[in-house]
């Protein structure tokens, strides 16, 4: 009996450990890097204060996205204004509107994120994510 009940505790401590996320605080600032996986592309994040930029390598255009941090590991990014009013993949950026990122599981090197958006319910999309360390 007291086998059962060791490793049933195992079992409930073990899954608890793996749910985990990690310390989540070092991604709020800096600078990371993530593949789109339909296009190949690699697109350079970089995070300071309330405002997240994306560029596409080998692209010209920066786009400007609102950052509020909802809780460590949980963050939304909104277009900002200026992101909205210019052309080429805008249209799409219009349409998601606000999306919510949720970094569910953190590495030496990278973290793993979950992006959902609140106009489109059906869309999913998880990615890892690569830190991009400083050379200073």
């Amino acid at each position: 009996m007291i086998k059962k009940i060791l490793l049933i505790f195992t079992f409930i401590v073990s899954l608890f450990g793996y749910s985990q996320t990690g310390d989540c605080s070092m991604l709020k600032e800096g600078t990371f890097k993530v593949t789109d996986p339909a296009s190949k592309k690699t697109s350079i994040i970089k995070r300071s204060g309330n405002i997240q930029t994306e560029q596409m390598e080998d692209a010209e255009e920066i786009y400007d996205f609102d950052l509020v941090w909802i809780n460590d590991c949980t963050y939304t990014i909104t277009p900002t204004a200026a992101t909205a009013a210019t052309a080429a993949r805008n249209k799409d950026l219009q349409k998601a509107g606000t999306m919510m990122v949720k970094i569910t599981r953190v590495k030496e090197n990278s973290y793993i994120q979950r992006v959902t958006v609140a106009s489109n319910p059906k869309f999913r999309r998880m990615d890892e994510v690569f830190i991009v360390k400083d050379n200073k």
